[in-house]
């Protein structure tokens, strides 16, 4: 027995069972939270640390139990995410501490109750795959909430730009040459929008298959062999217009 006490070095234990039906119990270990280097989460007076924690008992089962047995609690922290876990449990007031640790060693604890469920298999599979999905009005309302809050500050930087244009401290003038996106269109002058037309053709060539078939190699040469003909067609008519013309004549 003495060994026992030593080995469980200052814990408490206390156990759990899932439901009233359930024969099998699980020993949990607890004990306040004591250390030299208190980490901030965790106060001093407050904090409960337990071991042995199943890994199917979730922070929220563990808050709503010993707010039942104790008083209310501030907040659960896991140590690890997989198997089983260790805990620290905050309360919001000490005296919630102290009730925790007179709790019996032989006192059981009914985690799944209609007050408190505990999930478990396929139901929990279920529960964590609808809160994964994101709710769309929800979503919708938080980007507009950013959106306008973006324009404010946009807006607001506008203005104070063309506060500091209008009113230059020390008779220095802020010049600011950058333009944001969808400020400022481009200009309609007819240069531009030829340049743009040109550069919306050659992507659109880039992106046709010329030559990329038989019959159109096919074709593509006899259209280049009809253009030289009538190239040459016409040279060989100009040059006889300029023979035509010439009115010196020694023989």
């Amino acid at each position: 027995m003495n060994n026992r006490k030593k080995n469980l070095n200052g814990f408490k234990t206390l156990w759990i069972r899932f439901d009233a039906e359930t024969a099998d119990k699980h020993q949990l270990f607890f004990k306040e939270h004591s250390i030299r280097n208190q980490a901030p989460e965790h106060p001093r007076g407050r904090t409960l640390f337990l071991l042995n924690v199943p890994p199917y008992v979730t922070s929220d089962v563990l808050q709503k139990t010993f707010s039942d047995l104790c008083g209310p609690v501030f907040n659960v922290y896991y140590t690890n995410a997989k198997g089983f876990k260790s805990a620290y449990i905050v309360f919001r007031k000490e005296h919630s501490l102290e009730r925790a640790l007179e709790i019996l060693n032989e006192y059981v604890v009914t985690l799944n109750t209609e007050k408190c469920i505990c999930l478990t298999g396929l139901a929990k599979w279920c529960k964590e795959y609808n809160d994964s999905i994101c709710n769309e009005t929800k979503m919708k309302e938080e980007i507009e909430t950013f959106m306008q809050n973006y324009d404010r500050r946009v807006l607001a930087k506008i203005k104070k730009e063309k506060a500091m244009k209008e009113n230059p401290e020390d008779g220095w003038v802020t010049v600011t040459g950058r333009k944001k996106r969808g400020q400022f269109a481009l200009s309609r002058k007819e240069t531009v929008i030829n340049k743009v037309q040109q550069k919306e053709e050659q992507k659109n060539k880039k992106k046709q298959l010329l030559n990329f078939y038989t019959f159109q190699i096919r074709e593509s040469k006899k259209q280049n062999l009809a253009e030289l003909r009538k190239k040459f067609e016409l040279d060989k008519k100009r040059l006889q217009d300029l023979k035509s013309k010439r009115t010196f004549r020694p023989f």
